[in-house]
């Protein structure tokens, strides 16, 4: 192999990697139709990973809700004033 085939080669599977592509099955015929993903992966990527901050911070403030309210209700009876 010479050095401009397997730059080539290299350049084409570079190619090949970066762009989002999808092989597309159609309905009608049984050609595959190639086409180039139109989706922005950085925004999907951002908007999981918020999803998970969310969640990640909502059980946060459950379980800091519940330690809060089982520190009250032991305060409560080493006090003597638990409610019945």
């Amino acid at each position: 192999m010479n050095k401009l085939t397997l730059l080539g080669i290299i350049g084409g599977a570079a190619l090949l990697a970066a762009v989002p592509f999808s092989l597309q099955w159609s309905q009608g015929s049984a050609v595959p139709l190639l086409g180039v993903s139109q989706a922005d992966a950085a925004t999907a990527g951002m908007e999981r990973r918020q999803a998970r901050r969310e969640g990640r911070r909502e059980r946060r403030e459950t379980r800091r809700e519940a330690r809060r309210a089982g520190r009250e209700t032991r305060r409560a009876v080493r006090r003597g004033t638990a409610p019945q």
